[in-house]
Parts: structure tokens; sequence; C-alpha cells
């Protein structure tokens, strides 16, 4: 399907690096999925993160977690960090960062994928690695005081689950249905997107989760997961937000096209009836300009709440940047973007 080419946005503003958040020691961090917490402030997550001014210098974490205000139409602020210290964003868990590609055993570090709200509590999906790429496992924390503490829930869900395709989550509830709607895919940027969906109550059962598949000739619940991105497509970071009844958006990183892409769907299963939208493409570094929402090397891309479409720079995103020649940038940045209402009515349920 054609890919249309939204309207120009631009950048808002840096969210991490030197004199805004390195007094929490972040000074360099990327990712930044977010969500708005039970008690209304902004808590935003970040994968591998240094107390030094590039990658690799300083203390090194992952997750972290900063609180704050901000959304879609407002500059986001930090005002403190997740877990027990507010002045400090340590690691949200207790584990030894043992680098090298090849490890047999201990944690490389620990990938956040995506945050999730339902009713007063935060989840946390994360993607435990051992050397960068190489999944172990990935797993779920919960937190009931607005990312303050967080505990872990009984599951894991090995690497190799569906074929790789359930490594990298994002997810969103829809509270008319009541199912939480997981869209997921490899953490190695070569697959496409699966969607399962599974009820609040059992998001630590894996054994609960329900798969979307297509099986005999038509699409149900139920079946073994089916890829629901045209073939071609590979993901990375994925963003899977509700912004209204019957609108999600559906997207992030697509790698197969070095931009940010996105399709607006009335349910999280109905990509086929909807046109991809790049609202942020890459760039060579001597040919980037973020005001025109060219980026070099990109990624994230994460929806941030209150996003609305067919506006003008109407939908937020939490864009990433790193600069793995020279270790700098590694930054999140926000955006606004114009995002077109294209969803079409579908039979899918």
């Amino acid at each position: 399907m054609k890919a249309s080419r939204a309207p120009a946005g631009g950048k808002l503003a840096d969210l991490t690096g030197p004199g805004l958040t390195e007094r929490w020691g972040v000074t360099c961090a990327d990712l930044g999925a977010s969500v708005l917490a039970p008690d209304g402030t902004l808590v935003s997550v970040f994968g591998d993160t240094f107390s030094g001014n590039q990658v690799g210098l300083g203390d090194w974490r992952s997750p972290v977690i900063l609180i704050g205000t901000g959304d879609a139409f407002h500059r986001i602020r930090y005002h403190r960090a997740g877990g027990d210290d507010p002045d400090y964003a340590r690691q949200l868990w207790h584990y030894a960062h043992r680098d090298g590609a090849g490890l047999r055993r201990g944690i490389s570090t620990v990938i956040p994928s995506d945050l999730l709200r339902v009713g007063d509590a935060l989840y946390l999906h994360a993607i435990v690695n051992r050397g960068l790429g190489n999944v172990a496992w990935t797993e779920i924390w919960e937190s009931d005081d607005n990312a303050i503490s967080w505990r872990r829930l009984g599951a894991r869900f090995p690497a190799d689950l569906h074929h790789g395709h359930a490594q990298c989550w994002s997810w969103d509830y829809d509270p008319d249905d009541g199912w939480v709607y997981v869209a997921s895919t490899g953490f190695q940027r070569d697959k496409g997107i699966i969607v399962r969906r599974v009820r609040p109550d059992h998001i630590g059962r894996r054994s609960k989760y329900v798969s979307w598949g297509y099986r005999a000739g038509r699409w149900s619940w139920g079946n073994k997961p089916t890829p629901i991105t045209p073939a071609g497509e590979t993901w990375g970071e994925l963003s899977l937000r509700r912004l209204a009844p019957g609108r999600w958006i559906l997207g992030g990183f697509l790698s197969s096209k070095y931009a940010l892409g996105y399709r607006v769907l009335d349910s999280p299963t109905a990509v086929g009836n909807s046109p991809l939208q790049l609202p942020v493409i890459g760039s060579a570094w001597d040919s980037e300009d973020h005001d025109r929402d060219r980026v070099a090397q990109l990624y994230g891309g994460y929806v941030l709440p209150g996003s609305q479409l067919d506006v003008a720079r109407g939908v937020g995103l939490v864009v990433s940047q790193w600069n793995t020649a020279a270790g700098w940038p590694y930054r999140a940045m926000q955006f606004r973007v114009t995002l077109q209402d294209t969803a079409y009515s579908s039979t899918t349920s």
C-alpha cells in the first residue's frame, strides 16, 4: 500500500540531555515511552541511561523512569525520578550489567518496551538481553503507586515465543470491551507485527493471552498469530495507543523504510484498512532538519497522551536519536506531527 507523507510538524524540544535531565543522572538516555499515571502525572520510561555525557560514560542503568507534566500539545518537563529516590533515577530493579555479546549467563541490559495503565495500576513490559539483541526472555512489572515502586509479575515470556514476534511490545487498554491489546514484534527489527489480547486480571499469566491469526481463509481470535502488517514491512520500537472509541494509532520505528510510520485504525487488528503515514523520516547527519521532520539515526516514535487526529501538529511523539559513531547525541526528543484520520470501518472484533 502506498505511504502518504503527513504535513510537517517539527521538533518541540529535547527531553533528555545536559542541562535538562542530568540532575537525575539522566544525561544520555533513549526511548521514553510515556503514559499518564493515575495521579495525573506523566510517566516516561527510558532505556540504557548514562550519567556521563556520551554513551558508555558514567553510571549505567536501565530501565529508569522520570515523572513530570506535559502531553502532545505541551512541552514535557520532569520534576522527579521514579523509584525510591526522587533525586536520582536509579535502575528500577537490581541486576548487574555484564557487557559483551555472546553471554551465556547474566544480563547485559534490560530494555523497556512500553508502559500501560489500567485503572490505578501501571504495567511495564521489559526485554531481558544477554548481549544487545540477544533476547533471553521478557517479563512484566507492576506499580500501584504512580511509578514509585515496582514488583515483578510471575510470567516470563520466552524469546522464541511466536517465532520471535513477541519480544518488543506496545499495549493499551480498551474500556469499551475490557481487553488489553498487545502489538509486538522482534527486537532485531527484522519482523512484522502480531496482535494479541488479554484481560487485565490475567496480564501476568502467559497462557491467557489470545492471538489474532489467519487460518482456513479467515482471521479470528484464538488462531496462531499471523503478522498483520504487509510482507516486507519490518518494525522496531512500537506504539499502540487508543485515542478515542474506535480510533487507534499503531506504528513506531519502521525499519524497512528508515522512518517513523503509523496507521490510524478503528480496531487494533484492522491494519489492512488503513494507509501508512510517514510523519518523520531518517536522514544523513549532514542533511537532517528537525523542523522539517528529518532526523539522523532515528528510532522510537512513542505516541504521547493527548494526541489528536486531523489537527495540525496534533500528535505528539517521543523520538530517539543516537550517533553511534560519536556517542552523542544520544537522547529522546519531543516532536509534534500531523496524522490524518484515515481509518475505515471494519468488521473485525
